[in-house]
């Protein structure tokens, strides 16, 4: 509460136990206020097994994974003597105050991902740690546990434990705040994107269509073996779009994704989409397509960059990929 401190032990010689949060996190931001004594050693491990150093590193020109804002070293005891120790990554600067001064640490951390068999598919991130105002790291992996972690093995989420047998420390602001999984809302975004051009389709709109697509978009095709810039085929699809507004004719375009890779502001995306006309009351068999598409996120949108026609499949494919 207000105007409380936490205290971790109170001399060096003082073995405290960790402290470990009642909750667990996975993805997450972990903020404090901290002070520690000259000399003193502590720790923030998140998930109970991945830490952020804490120690009085004020002053030093020299420093590595074990100071201030490191990311500490793994250990393994079968490396041999002397190797047991790998993998710290030092900070980018030494931002210690001096013993006995409030300290300022951020941390943002993405959990390691599992696969549905239990396997991992991705290590522990740090994607910056901040302290006293300077970042001392950004997008660092960690491959497994570091030294002293007090949980075993991996996981998808764990308790925040703060180190305490090692020395002293005092905090006075903790916070931790769980992110959304930023795979999630990038999947979520171009689901929305889809779902734009499925409805621009279906309503003829062909200025929601062409806004979808990059200006300098290519679309390929397997099936005629071409390649030309989308522009072209936008040219010969905009009296479509015209009939489908005026009521004249029904379009419907509809996609269904095998494989989609990507980051924050790059996506390829594959899958089949299904594309059915009627016209003048006849409705015509739908088409399934094989394609790939890559995206680019500019301005805050997704835009189409290359669309490859593939080739005809057929409605049993189509129904493979049925969520």
């Amino acid at each position: 509460g207000k105007g409380k401190v936490l205290i971790n032990g109170v001399s060096k010689e003082e073995k405290a136990p960790y402290l470990m949060t009642a909750d667990e996190f996975g993805d997450v931001r972990v903020e404090l206020e901290f002070m520690v004594p000259k000399g003193s050693n502590a720790g923030v491990y998140l998930m109970g097994r991945y830490e952020v150093q804490i120690l009085d590193s004020f002053g030093r020109k020299r420093f590595g994974s074990g100071d201030l804002g490191g990311i500490y070293q793994q250990w393994d005891p079968s490396r041999g003597k002397g190797q047991e120790g790998f993998g710290g990554i030092k900070p980018l600067v030494n931002a210690a105050k001096a013993p006995g001064e409030w300290q300022t640490m951020e941390i943002v951390f993405r959990a390691p991902r599992f696969n549905e068999s239990g396997k991992k598919t991705r290590s522990a991130i740090f994607e910056k740690v901040v302290i006293n105002g300077q970042l001392v790291q950004e997008n660092v992996t960690t491959t497994g546990p570091t030294r002293a972690h007090p949980l075993t093995g991996e996981a998808s989420s764990g308790p925040i434990a703060i180190q305490g047998d090692h020395g002293p420390i005092v905090i006075r602001r903790f916070e931790v705040t769980p992110l959304p999984d930023p795979e999630s809302e990038r999947l979520a975004e171009l689901d929305a994107y889809w779902e734009e051009v499925s409805r621009a389709v279906r309503e003829g709109d062909f200025a929601a269509y062409e806004a979808a697509c990059h200006p300098k978009a290519v679309l390929v095709t397997g099936i005629g073996k071409q390649a030309y810039p989308l522009t072209h085929a936008l040219a010969r699809w905009v009296r479509e779009f015209e009939a489908t507004k005026a009521g004249k004719m029904e379009a419907s375009v509809d996609f269904r994704f095998n494989v989609r890779y990507g980051d924050a502001t790059t996506a390829y995306e594959a899958g089949i989409f299904q594309y059915q006309q009627k016209v003048e009351g006849k409705e015509s068999k739908p088409e399934f397509i094989e394609f790939e598409a890559l995206l680019r996120k500019e301005g805050g949108e997704w835009l189409i960059v290359m669309e490859y026609q593939k080739s005809v499949l057929t409605k049993a494919d189509w129904d493979a990929l049925a969520p």
